[in-house]
């Protein structure tokens, strides 16, 4: 008989948060541009180590309405915004991300958050 490895319960799991953005720029971007952006300047702003501790991951982007979600670890929503925040260029084209709102499950984020522009 196999023994199946054993998950973490809940109270010693990481807190994650949600963070719903949206990209303004001079034009569309791709999700890979976007993806691309919001590491390097997660690397450039917050170092390899803060970047590390902060786990910040990809969710989804959706090109049409230029709005995603982004997760990372609860006691580094704050300053994951400010990375957020200093995106002034994504591939030479002027763009400035906003950040709409966050919140500890995908469900409620884009009901709260991402409802009006499509996201079900």
């Amino acid at each position: 008989m196999s023994a199946r490895p054993k998950t973490l319960p809940p109270t010693l799991r990481d807190k994650r948060r949600y963070i719903a953005f949206q990209v303004v720029g001079e034009r569309k971007f791709t999700s890979r541009e976007i993806k691309n952006a919001l590491w390097e300047t997660s690397l450039r702003v917050l170092g390899e180590l803060g970047t590390a501790e902060a786990k910040p991951w990809f969710i989804k982007f959706d090109e049409k309405s230029q709005t995603g979600i982004l997760r990372c670890d609860r006691r580094y929503v704050e300053r994951v915004r400010f990375a957020l925040a200093l995106i002034s260029r994504i591939n030479d084209s002027h763009a400035v991300v906003k950040t709409l709102g966050v919140s500890g499950t995908i469900k409620r984020l884009k009901m709260k958050f991402l409802k009006e522009f499509g996201w079900k």
